[in-house]
């Protein structure tokens, strides 16, 4: 997400993204919404530094076409997002760089969710497959993994 990964203290994502966020804090664990993106730390107790887990990108919410719910330095890179993202759209542009995805179950709701995994690199990708979240077809979410 602009550089940033999992690794990044919550200081050093705040200084990239800013500090319009909401936190989601814990005595051992600290989830902080960018808009779109939301970045995951834990840590074995207070006075202890915080580890990154994972970050993601709720693509899902695209479909409200709220523009500030995306962060600021993501619109001024990227542009608007005007809808959601057609999975199609995505699977073709990683296809054509030569990066593969796999398909892998998703138990907890297969006829409404299907999620797809990045080998090298351990990213999941979820897509819309029922009417339940939202359109079939649509992106989801991407997440990453503190592991590939």
């Amino acid at each position: 997400m602009l550089g940033a990964d999992h690794t990044w203290s919550p200081e050093r994502v705040a200084s990239l993204l800013g500090d319009d966020y909401g936190d989601n804090p814990s005595k051992h664990t600290l989830g902080r919404d960018h808009g779109l993106a939301e970045f995951f730390w834990q840590r074995p107790g207070p006075g202890h530094p915080w580890v990154g887990t994972h970050f993601s990108v709720q693509a899902h919410r695209l479909r409200y076409r709220d523009p500030e719910m995306i962060n600021l330095l993501v619109r001024d890179r990227y542009g608007p997002f005007d809808g959601p993202v057609p999975f199609a759209e995505v699977s073709a542009l990683l296809a054509a760089r030569g990066v593969r995805l796999d398909e892998v179950p998703y138990p907890p709701d297969p006829d409404e969710m299907r999620t797809y995994r990045q080998p090298d690199a351990g990213i999941l990708v979820s897509v819309v497959a029922g009417a339940y979240y939202g359109q079939a077809g649509d992106l989801y979410s991407v997440s990453s993994s503190s592991k590939p």
